[in-house]
């Protein structure tokens, strides 16, 4: 069997499956059978592999292991490749990595080798190291371009990763080779968008405009050119710690505004951090700029690699040498035509690239070159400058400042020194960081072990207390190189005086409130007791905090709500305007410490609970749907912070809906309301009939007392309709309803005006234009939420408005009811002899409802007088009307009402069958006539027995 062959197919059986590995054996005759095993499903598995890259899966990680190394995929699917047990290990194992460092070095297994990679052809793309059939690595030498052998002896699996591709060897037992090149993250890539640029204080600036009329991003930057050399030594107080530089004449470098560039990445997936990039101009020649690894750009948040694609790629210097002037530094940023280093008029900006190993951006970046100006040195804000540039003083070849920091802090007793938080960052940073080469914190080693120092660039934390009772001021010594416009440097030693807060518990956050506005404005306040923050505390620290203790203070914040997505200090918004600035109190006058008995504090040291009280005035431009949160500070008597406790919380109203909660009867679970109208005292001045009218308040559960509790603030809550049919307001009949509002006067119990406007919900009648009833009756009319603000003061969205919209329609009661027999039939037996009286309890009246609202046909005044059903009634005469059929059969003769006063006498009808003969039936018409114009008409059938 072909050894060749097989070792390349049995590679490619094994790189298919998660679990699988690659055996190189001494004597294959010995497999055979567990080879043919193996390659049953070759086809099939090596189709599976090509779906996956052919889907765009490709190499995340390669990681060694034990016995060779693993692959990742950006599917999470991971693949081992081995040289199995037996098989003879290489220089460094059985398996290699090879990278390049920053500097163009090859690495094994992260370990230089000295060799650096050469690059071929206009795409610059690296030459990939070779196994030799010698098992050794040989390397392209970059001044002959040919492949040399070096000392190193390759494993037996090995990955080269260049220019997005992985390149993956495996050594055959019979010293032959099988390469198979996989795609990585960088060959993953889409898209590549510069979208800003990070200074050093880590402010983004986005680039959205164009800088200039030739390219579409610019950033400044100043060019260097050292005239002569020049040497600096910077140490600390007693000279243990020395650190020299130094900077050659012809030394050239340019200084950059950003630290570090801000790109977007597609796939958003890809996983920038492990991709090498360069800036190269259209024709591939590299800036003088050296880009760092990529971390995911903090300024939003970050899942997976980085959820929006957004990457921080920091940017330096390179430090060329020999460079023969400033012109020729220039010169890598601009045509100069005019060849005088300075870019005139009619000379442009080189735009830039940003290049992977396997993708490029647009050419839009370039640089702009500004003087060199004079830098002033801050710590962590502009409130704690250092001192000025103008002001220090020169000693010998480096200028020192070592006296106190004006106006750092308060305390009139020390002003040296700046207050810093245990473990918080604290950053040196500079208004012009263009003109700064280098820089550099020291701190003396004893201080530095005793307060627990980290330094990591311009920036350290103090992390451990080592005297706690006093808390001294310890020297932190920055320094820097500033270069100067004629081509020297100023070597600078800025001694700044740190002093750690005293604190004593970390901070606390108490159980979060969820608040309601109380509409009872005295009750309108939560209070959160502060027993977390001291249990937090152990016995010795309690004891501590309430010994230091004396003052406090407190802030409110809204979470996230910045433009960079922190939280924004709301203490001092008032009640009214778009950023509060009006009103009579502040938030921050709402919150106050109380004792355990709810009487305000004196001593901070008596604090048991935060109280909150709202008072109504919580500002109406303060969203419903955000957090906030109190933090209050306890602090000493230098104001160093001893605790703090954050009281998160919400702020709400009622849910409108909480208003209007429907009756059942009217809506049934919909929004679709049936309302049967009742007359009133209403005043409408529509004929002899009287207006359809339906008062809304009776459609919900005590919707009146909801808006006006007793003792409390009322709630503004108003009506509206468009008067038309379904609201279409295309509907041919017209604008025939309206809402209108229930008036007391003077000469009236009440008056209604209908209209169109906004009337308030707890005196808003439907009702019917002056003689619509008939246009009106059956028909469905749209109420909406014309306003509505909770407590008179805070206003529902319209969304809220809209979701508590709903229609009525209105209907008689007296219409919809029924009239018949008392035993629910149509018929009603009488004697044929003369004249009969078919009494009261012969018949059978309803209204509406389902169940029936009996009222009388026939009721006396006392009767009509104790029920509202008989107002719905219009009388002629004092009666109803009934007629007969057919007076050739049936005559009515009389109607009589029920008089009161008379045991057992009924209210009657008194009719007369016309001569019969025979048994025979005759038929008489009930009708009952409503107030509104509507009436019901029965007819009943009379038996007439001979």
């Amino acid at each position: 069997m072909n050894k060749k062959f097989l070792s390349a197919i049995l590679f490619g059986a094994l790189m298919v499956s998660s679990t699988g590995t690659f055996v190189s054996c001494k004597d294959y005759d010995d497999d055979i059978d567990r080879i043919d095993k193996e390659l049953t499903d070759l086809k099939s598995q090596i189709a599976a592999l090509q779906s996956k890259i052919d889907a765009g899966k490709y190499i995340t990680s390669v990681d060694k292991t034990d016995k060779g190394l693993t692959f990742t995929l950006n599917d999470g699917s991971s693949y081992e490749v081995t040289n199995g047990v037996d098989g003879e290990k290489g220089e460094k194992g059985d398996g290699n990595k090879l990278t390049i460092d920053k500097d163009g070095q090859w690495l094994i297994d992260d370990e230089p080798t000295g060799w650096y990679c050469a690059k071929k052809g206009e795409t610059a793309t690296v030459i990939v190291p070779e196994v030799g059939a010698d098992g050794y690595w040989y390397f392209v030498n970059k001044e002959t371009g040919k492949l040399e052998k070096s000392t190193y002896k390759a494993a037996p699996v090995s990955a080269v990763e260049a220019d997005g591709i992985c390149t993956l060897t495996v050594v055959n037992p019979d010293g032959t080779t099988t390469v198979v090149k996989l795609p990585t993250t960088a060959a993953s890539i889409t898209e590549l968008e510069i979208v800003g640029y990070l200074n050093a204080e880590g402010v983004f600036t986005a680039f959205s405009d164009k800088g200039s009329a030739d390219n579409k991003y610019e950033m400044n930057s100043s060019a260097f050119w050292a005239n002569k050399k020049y040497e600096w030594e910077w140490k600390d107080k007693d000279g243990s710690q020395k650190i020299s530089g130094s900077i050659a004449e012809k030394t050239a470098l340019v200084s950059l505004e950003g630290a570090s560039l801000v790109v977007r990445v597609a796939p958003a997936s890809a996983d920038l951090s492990t991709v090498s990039m360069n800036l190269i101009n259209s024709q591939l020649k590299e800036a003088p700029i050296a880009l760092g690894a990529a971390t995911a750009y903090k300024g939003l948040v970050a899942r997976d690699a980085s959820a929006n694609g957004l990457w921080s790629v920091p940017m330096s210097s390179e430090v060329l040498s020999s460079v023969g002037s400033l012109k020729a530094l220039k010169q890598n940023f601009f045509i100069d035509k005019n060849d005088n280093g300075i870019k005139d008029s009619d000379e442009k900006n080189i735009a830039f690239a940003l290049k992977t190993p396997s993708f490029l951006s647009n050419y839009n970046l370039a640089f702009n070159n500004i003087e060199l100006k004079a830098a002033n040195a801050f710590i962590n804000d502009k409130d704690h400058a250092l001192v000025a540039d103008a002001n220090l003083i020169q000693k010998g070849n480096t200028i020192y400042y070592t006296g106190e920091n004006i106006g750092t802090n308060n305390d009139s007793e020390d002003k040296s020194y700046i207050s810093v938080k245990q473990g918080a960052i604290n950053t040196f940073y500079f208004d012009v960081p263009t003109s700064i080469y280098k820089s550099q914190i020291i701190v003396d080693e004893f201080e530095k072990q005793n307060w627990g120092v980290e330094i990591e660039g311009n920036t350290f934390t103090v992390n451990k207390y080592f005297d706690k009772a006093t808390i001294p001021s310890f020297p932190v010594y920055f320094n820097y190189i500033e270069l100067v416009n004629d081509g020297s440097v100023k070597s600078v030693t800025q001694t700044v005086y740190i002093r750690l807060e005293r604190s004593i518990s970390a901070g606390v956050t108490l159980d979060a409130k969820a608040w309601t506005i109380n509409a009872v404005k005295n009750k309108d306040n939560f209070t959160a007791p502060l027993k977390k923050m001291y249990d937090a505390m152990s016995a010795e620290e309690l004891i501590n905090w309430k010994e230091f203790v004396k003052n406090y203070d407190y802030e409110v914040y809204q979470v996230g709500t910045n433009a960079d997505g922190s939280d924004k200090k709301i203490s001092d918004y008032k009640q009214y305007g778009t950023t509060g600035e009006n009103g009579s109190n502040k938030i921050k006058d709402m919150v106050s410490l109380v004792k355990s008995n709810g009487e305000n504090i004196t001593n901070a040291v008596d604090a048991a609970s935060i109280k909150v009280n709202l008072n109504q005035e919580w500002p109406t431009n303060l969203a419903f749907d955000k957090e906030y949160y109190v933090l209050v500070s306890f602090k000493d008597s230098k104001g160093d912070v001893l605790s703090t406790a954050k009281l998160p919380f919400t702020v709400g109203i009622p849910a409108l809906s909480t208003f209007l909660v429907k009756q059942q009867g009217v809506f049934n679970g919909t929004n679709d309301g049936t309302a049967y109208i009742f007359s009133q005292a209403y005043n409408v001045k529509d004929n002899d009939v009287i207006a359809m009218q339906y008062d809304l308040t009776y459609g919900f559960v005590k919707l009146a007392e909801k808006l006006q509790p007793k003792d409390a603030t009322a709630t503004t809550l108003k009506f509206k309709t468009n008067g038309y049919i379904n609201g279409d307001d295309k509907n041919a009949e017209g604008q025939i309803a309206g809402i209108a509002e229930m008036k007391i006067t003077s000469t009236t119990p009440v008056e209604l005006t209908p209209g169109y406007t906004a009337i308030d919900a707890s005196k808003a009648i439907l009702m019917a234009q002056k003689g619509k009833n008939g246009k009106v009756y059956g028909q469905k009319f749209v109420i909406e939420v014309a306003e509505a603000k909770y407590v008179g003061k805070y206003a529902y969205s319209n969304d809220d408005k809209k979701a508590q919209k709903f229609t009525i329609t209105m209907k008689s009661p007296i219409k919809e009811g029924s009239i018949s027999a008392a035993d629910g039939s149509k018929t009603i037996s009488i004697d044929a002899t003369d004249q009969q009286k078919i009494v009261e309890s012969k018949f059978l009246a309803k209204t509406y409802s389902t169940a029936g609202t009996k009222y009388q046909l026939f009721p006396s005044d006392a009767t009509k007088n104790g029920s509202s059903i008989y107002s719905w009634i219009k009388y002629t005469d004092g009666k109803i009307t009934i007629t007969p059929k057919d007076d050739k059969v049936l005559k009515v003769k009389e109607i009589q009402n029920t008089t009161e006063g008379k045991e057992g006498f009924e209210g009657y009808v008194k009719v007369e069958p016309v001569n019969p003969a025979y048994d025979t039936t005759g038929d008489i018409t009930v009708t009952v006539n409503d107030v509104w114009g509507f009436s019901i008409s029965q007819d009943i059938t009379i038996n007439i027995k001979r």
